[in-house]
C-alpha cells in the first residue's frame, strides 16, 4: 500500500518526467496480469528456439515385451521380444534450417506483442490517471464558484428583505447553487469508479489506496513536438514484417516438398517363435546398421499449391504492415499538431480568465454599491468559471493526447 500511495504522488507530482515514466513502466511489467501473459507466451516461443540443433540429436526407441502365443498345432508358448532402435538425421533438404527460422521469429512476433501491450496498458493508465486528476480539479473549481455564489445569494437575501429586489433573484442563486453541489458529488462519485478501474491496470489489489495529490499540469513539449520516429519500429508495424518473414519461409520449406532425407540407423530386435522359426532364441534376434534415402517422387501438387498459398499470406503481410506504417506516421503527425494547436488554444483561455476575472471583480464591486443587479452578478461569474473549466478541459485534452503520442514512440 505504501509503495503504490508514494509511486502515485510521484506520478501526478510531474507527469510525464522521464523518472515517472520509468516507474510506471516497471509497475506495469511486474503486476499487469495482460503483460505477464505476454511474458510467458514469450518463454514458451523461447523454449522452442534452437530447433536446428536439436533436429541433429538421435532418436531412441526401446520396445519390451512378453507374449503368450499358439501356433498351428504346437502347445501355447511364452516368449519375450522386443527391440532397441536408434535413429540419426543427417539431412533433411534444409528443411530444420528453415524451421528453426520460423521458431525464432515466433519468438520475435510474442516480444512485440508483449511491447505493443506494454503500451497500450500504459496508456490506459495515464488517460484514467487524467481523468481521475481533471475530475479533482474540476471539484476544487466547483467548491470556488460555490462559494462565491453562496455570498452573492447572501448579499441577495439582504436586498430582498429590504425590498430593493424580489425574491426571484435569489432563486436564480439556489438553483445554481444546486447544480453545483449535484455536479460535485457526481464528480466525486466518478472518481471512486475510475479508481476502481485503474487498480486492475497496475496489478494491486481492490483494498490498496491510490492518492492522487496534483493538479494536471500546464506543459511545454517542445522537444516532443519536434522529435522524429522511425514508424517501422513500432510494434504492431514490425508485428506484422515479422508475420511476413514466418510466411516466407513457410512458403520456401513448402517448395522443398521433394528433397530427399537421409537417416542413418541401427538396431538390435528379438523376435518369438511366432515371428521367426527357431526354437533358439540366438537364432531369432537381428542388428542392424544402414543408411536410408527418403524422397518424394510425386505429392499430387500438394507442395506447390500450399507454397502459393503461402506466397499470397505473406504478401498480405507485407502490404498490411506497410499500410499500418503508413497510419501510423499520419496519427503521430496528426497527434503532434493537435499537441500544438491544443497548447495555443491554453493560451487563448487563459487571456480570456484574466479578463473575466476582472469583469467578475469589476462587477461583484459594482453590486455591492447597487449599481449592477444579481443576474449580473450571476453571469459575470459564471463565465468567468465556465473559462477555468474550459482552462482545464484543455490542460486534460493536452495530456490525452500526449500519451498517444509516448504510447507511439513507446515511453
Amino acid at each position: 500500500m505504501y509503495f503504490t500511495t508514494i509511486l502515485f504522488l510521484l506520478l501526478t507530482a510531474q507527469v510525464g518526467a522521464q523518472t515517472n515514466d520509468n516507474l510506471l513502466f516497471n509497475q506495469v511489467i511486474k503486476n499487469n496480469l495482460a503483460v505477464q501473459s505476454q511474458g510467458k507466451t514469450i518463454e514458451s516461443e523461447k523454449v522452442n528456439k534452437g530447433y536446428l540443433g536439436r533436429s541433429f540429436y538421435p532418436t531412441l526407441s526401446l520396445e519390451l515385451g512378453q507374449e503368450n502365443f499358439q501356433t498351428g498345432s504346437y502347445k501355447t508358448r511364452s516368449q519375450p521380444h522386443g527391440m532397441l532402435e536408434a535413429r540419426f538425421n543427417l539431412f533433411r533438404g534444409g528443411r530444420d534450417k528453415i524451421e528453426s527460422r520460423i521458431k525464432n521469429i515466433y519468438t520475435q512476433i510474442s516480444e512485440y506483442k508483449r511491447d505493443l501491450s506494454i503500451r497500450e496498458e500504459i496508456n490506459k493508465i495515464r488517460k484514467l490517471q487524467y481523468q481521475i486528476m481533471f475530475n479533482m480539479e474540476l471539484v476544487s473549481i466547483l467548491k470556488k464558484e460555490l462559494a462565491v455564489n453562496k455570498r452573492i445569494n447572501a448579499q441577495a437575501l439582504q436586498r430582498a428583505k429590504s425590498g430593493v429586489t424580489t425574491r426571484t433573484d435569489t432563486l436564480e442563486f439556489t438553483i445554481n447553487e444546486s447544480e453545483l453541489i449535484e455536479s460535485i458529488e457526481s464528480l466525486e462519485h466518478e472518481n471512486k469508479i475510475l479508481k476502481i478501474g485503474i487498480k486492475p491496470l497496475l496489478g494491486i489489489s481492490q483494498d490498496e489506496e491510490i492518492n492522487f495529490s496534483m493538479i494536471l499540469e500546464h506543459q511545454h513539449d517542445d522537444e516532443l513536438i519536434s522529435r522524429g520516429y522511425s514508424f517501422n519500429k513500432h510494434p504492431e508495424v514490425a508485428t506484422l514484417h515479422a508475420e511476413f518473414a514466418s510466411l516466407s519461409n513457410q512458403q520456401e520449406m513448402k517448395q522443398r516438398w521433394w528433397t530427399p532425407s537421409l537417416d542413418l540407423y541401427g538396431g538390435y530386435y528379438l523376435y518369438t517363435l511366432r515371428d521367426r522359426d527357431y526354437l533358439a532364441m540366438r537364432e531369432r534376434d537381428d542388428r542392424v546398421v544402414g543408411l536410408r534415402l527418403t524422397m518424394e517422387l510425386f505429392d499430387g501438387r500438394k507442395g506447390s499449391t500450399e507454397s502459393s498459398a503461402a506466397h499470397y499470406q505473406a504478401e498480405s503481410k507485407r502490404m498490411m504492415a506497410r499500410h499500418t506504417e503508413k497510419q501510423t506516421e499520419a496519427r503521430f503527425l496528426m497527434l503532434k499538431e493537435d499537441l500544438k494547436h491544443t497548447h495555443e488554444v491554453m493560451h487563448y483561455v487563459l487571456d480570456r480568465i484574466k479578463k473575466s476575472k476582472d469583469y467578475l471583480d469589476l462587477t461583484l464591486k459594482e453590486y455591492d454599491r447597487g449599481i449592477k443587479n444579481s443576474l449580473d452578478a450571476l453571469t459575470a461569474m459564471q463565465r468567468y468559471y465556465r473559462y477555468e473549466k474550459q482552462y482545464l478541459e484543455k490542460k486534460k485534452e493536452y495530456q490525452v493526447i500526449k500519451a498517444d503520442l509516448l504510447s507511439i514512440i513507446g515511453e
